[in-house]
């Protein structure tokens, strides 16, 4: 399967709402799904090592992990997971949100099955 059919099945599997495909250029490549904020915002927290993601308005996410292939990020308030995975073979990663009743574990493999299969 592509990428697209991937992100496809992970969305009808309710394990993401919204994918983002970022490179290191900071340009958006591919989005799934619909969410009015900048998707640029967890791609640098992860680059610069950023302990927050903070989208503005009261929606931040707090790291619960971050190292040099993906940072995995929560809302404490119930809005669900940010995930940040790097593309092992493409300069960019791939940016998931997924609901709060998906396991962070979950929601970061799903990223990163995700970010495996951009060539």
């Amino acid at each position: 399967m592509s990428f697209q059919d991937d992100v496809a099945v992970a969305a009808q599997e309710g394990t993401v709402g919204v994918v983002w495909l970022i490179g290191d250029d900071l340009k958006c490549y591919y989005q799934y799904g619909d969410w009015a904020v900048d998707p640029t915002i967890p791609f640098n927290a992860w680059k610069n090592q950023t302990q927050n993601v903070d989208f503005g308005g009261g929606l931040k996410f707090t790291v619960i992990t971050m190292t040099p292939e993906r940072l995995c990020t929560t809302n404490l308030g119930g809005q669900g997971h940010i995930m940040v995975a790097r593309c092992p073979h493409w300069a960019g990663c791939v940016i998931t949100w997924s609901p709060s009743t998906v396991e962070n574990r979950i929601a970061y493999a799903t990223a990163a099955k995700l970010a495996a299969k951009v060539a």
